[in-house]
């Protein structure tokens, strides 16, 4: 699931990468016919003006209705939207006001006057259309303003187009553009004098054009909202002072594609930025990102639970096998454990019979002895079977054994000693050796009279992984004991067998205050005890 996420993200990341690398290309290219389109109109219209010039080089005496015949025909409003009109300045030299007034007046313009000026006079004569807008145009001086004055100066001195910074044009309707102006120098005589103090010298005027940049830019650029970018044009570099125009206010997508490209014109440089918009296309793109990485992180936890599942599955399968192996295993254990245990219990039992025929007198106390030997048998065998086999607590053994004998009270049998716990097989041999112990005490020693007592006690001595159990049985209070002049089958039992069975020592005595058996045999590890009582425990 890791790998299916990790990967789902590096996808992702690519063809977010490679979206926005083709949205940038598509931008670049539209940004680019974009700024090519205005570099091409603002081409066309100095192809106009060049044209104006040519026919006041064709004809120095260019009168109003001339011009006006030529702006119609080249039908400017038509074909050229965002120019505000065409128009001739004339130069006039010291002392040719007064003659260009009268000229004015002649041609139809009653109210044609000249104001007062310092330095170098030029005044608008022509401007067509002559509608309401251009109505203020004639007579102003354009070379007193110091912005229209560089773009003129600029032109007259290389005999090229000029276009001026941002201005605020004369109008008679409104004022809420900026503006700028295209100047083309026109000489005496027609051609472009070759040094610059010629063309100073024969400069006869500029034939112009007026442009409102929101109005041009807005007709040049009409499909950028559609193509889903905004742009702003400054003269110069970019600032609140030097805006000529914006689309909208501020500029929309300021995180977004962006681009800024330079146009020279006539020796000025524009600078437009273009931003984009975010719009349907490209938000349908970025969808599919979005839905790649969905579907990948799905599909990667799809296939993560699904794998998660097998796992599951194979792991309890596995666990299955490994438990039912070791069912089978600890089922033939306990299988071999009862096949040994029946062998020697009825081995034990042989045993138990065969001395039980061979020192009895007559067939009631074989049966006697006999049964009481295997009710004894069977009391060991009931402990450990209540516990499953896995041992016996001493102190219950003896208990168990001994409770017949006790007295009502238990007052003829006392018993002392720490929790100890042993294991199936010394169970039944102590088992059985406490039942001879206690047959012998009611037959010959403290049980037989009324005031006779038996005390089992014992005691580990701890001595490292080596240690020992010290059991001793002690009769007092009977009558005097002798040693007998013979071993029964009781005294075999406790001394030889349990001896053999415990791997240990069992020494029996007869001083004549009663018999006294003592039995010692090691213990398994402390570890392996306490583990044994800590079931025993839970059992």
């Amino acid at each position: 699931m890791a790998i299916g996420l990790i990967t789902t993200c590096a996808g992702g990341y690519l063809i977010e990468q490679g979206r926005l690398a083709r949205e940038q290309l598509r931008f670049d290219a539209v940004v680019d016919e974009a700024n090519d389109a205005v570099a091409g109109r603002l081409d066309t219209y100095i192809a106009v003006l060049r044209a104006g010039a040519g026919l006041f080089a064709a004809s120095q005496d260019v009168n109003r209705s001339e011009f006006r015949a030529f702006a119609e025909r080249v039908e400017l409003t038509r074909r050229y939207p965002g120019i505000e009109g065409i128009g001739f300045s004339i130069r006039i030299p010291p002392g040719q006001a007064p003659r260009l007034i009268a000229r004015m007046r002649a041609e139809g313009m009653p109210d044609f006057d000249l104001p007062p000026s310092e330095g170098e006079t030029h005044a608008i004569i022509y401007l067509e259309p002559a509608d309401l807008r251009n109505a203020v145009a004639p007579s102003f001086n354009m070379h007193a303003s110091p912005v229209r004055r560089e773009a003129m100066d600029r032109a007259r001195d290389t005999g090229a187009p000029a276009l001026s910074g941002k201005v605020e044009l004369i109008n008679a309707v409104d004022r809420d553009q900026a503006g700028f102006l295209l100047y083309e120098p026109v000489y005496e005589g027609g051609d472009v004098p070759e040094s610059v103090s010629e063309r100073r010298s024969r400069l006869l005027g500029f034939v112009y054009a007026p442009f409102r940049a929101g109005d041009l830019l807005s007709s040049v650029l009409a499909s950028a909202r559609p193509a889903g970018f905004d742009y702003a044009v400054y003269d110069g570099r970019p600032s609140a002072a030097t805006l000529l125009y914006r689309s909208t206010a501020p500029v929309a997508g300021e995180d977004g594609l962006s681009a800024t490209r330079k146009l020279n014109i006539t020796g000025r440089t524009w600078t437009i930025i273009y931003r984009g918009r975010p719009d349907d296309a490209r938000a349908s793109e970025a969808g599919l990102t979005l839905e790649f990485m969905a579907t990948g992180a799905l599909v990667s936890l799809l296939i993560g639970l699904a794998t998660w599942r097998q796992v599951r599955a194979r792991v309890a399968a596995e666990r299955e096998i490994v438990a039912r192996i070791a069912a089978e295993a600890r089922q033939k254990l306990l299988l071999d454990e009862l096949n040994h245990r029946v062998k020697n219990t009825l081995a034990t039992v042989q045993s138990i019979a065969a001395q039980s025929l061979r020192h009895g007198t007559d067939v009631g106390s074989v049966r006697e002895s006999f049964e009481a030997r295997l009710i004894a048998l069977s009391q060991a065998h009931n402990l450990l079977t209540r516990d499953n086999w896995r041992g016996a607590s001493l102190a219950e053994l003896a208990r168990s054994e001994l409770a017949p004998y006790g007295g009502a009270e238990g007052e003829r049998v006392s018993i002392t000693g720490e929790e100890v716990w042993l294991a199936p097989n010394t169970a039944v041999a102590l088992g059985m050796a406490f039942h001879e112990l206690a047959t012998n005490a009611v037959k010959y020693g403290a049980l037989c009279g009324p005031d006779g007592r038996v005390e089992v006690g014992w005691k580990v001595t701890p001595a490292g992984q080596d240690r020992q159990l010290r059991i001793v049985w002690r009769e007092e209070g009977g009558p005097p004991v002798k040693s007998p002049t013979r071993r029964g089958f009781g005294s075999r039992v406790i001394v030889g067998g349990l001896a053999h069975q415990l791997d240990g020592v069992v020494d029996l005595s007869f001083p004549p205050t009663g018999a006294v058996c003592t039995i010692v045999f090691r213990l398994p590890p402390s570890g392996v005890e306490e583990e044994m009582l800590r079931l025993g425990s839970a059992a």
